[in-house]
C-alpha cells in the first residue's frame, strides 16, 4: 500500500504513513470493536413538547415511557424541580440533525431513458 499524500510504501496494517504522518483511512470506530459515542440531544422523531425526555432516554438506553413518568414525579415532587430541570435541558440539549431526503426526479425525469 503506498501514501496518498507523499507515495511512501506503507504496511497495509499502519494507521499513518511513517514519511508523513497522514492518515491512511484504513481504520475506523467501527473497525475496531469500538461502539459510537453517546450524544445526548433531543430527538425529533420521539417528542412530544420538546422531545427532551426522548432523548434522555436514548442517550440512557431505557423505554421514553420511563423517562416522562420520572419527569412527572420530579414535576409534582419535590414541587417544580422537574419542571425547571426540563426547561434547563430543553435550553442546553441541541435537537437531532436534519435527516432531509434527496430530493424526488420530477415525473418527465423517470421515464426518460438514461444516454448510454
Amino acid at each position: 500500500m503506498y501514501c496518498t499524500n507523499c507515495g511512501a510504501e506503507i504496511s497495509s496494517k499502519s494507521r499513518y504513513c511513517s514519511q508523513c504522518g497522514t492518515a491512511t483511512g484504513t481504520h475506523d470506530a467501527s473497525s475496531e470493536g469500538r461502539r459510537p459515542a453517546r450524544v445526548l440531544r433531543r430527538s425529533r422523531a420521539d417528542r412530544k413538547v420538546a422531545g427532551v425526555c426522548a432523548g434522555l432516554a436514548h442517550y440512557l438506553g431505557v423505554d421514553v415511557t420511563l423517562t416522562r413518568i420520572a419527569m412527572l414525579v420530579l414535576a409534582l415532587w419535590p414541587p417544580g424541580v422537574g419542571i425547571v430541570l426540563y426547561f434547563v435541558c430543553w435550553i442546553v440539549m441541541p435537537n437531532d440533525p436534519l435527516s432531509i431526503a434527496p430530493p424526488a426526479l420530477p415525473f418527465e425525469a423517470q421515464n426518460t431513458p438514461m444516454p448510454s
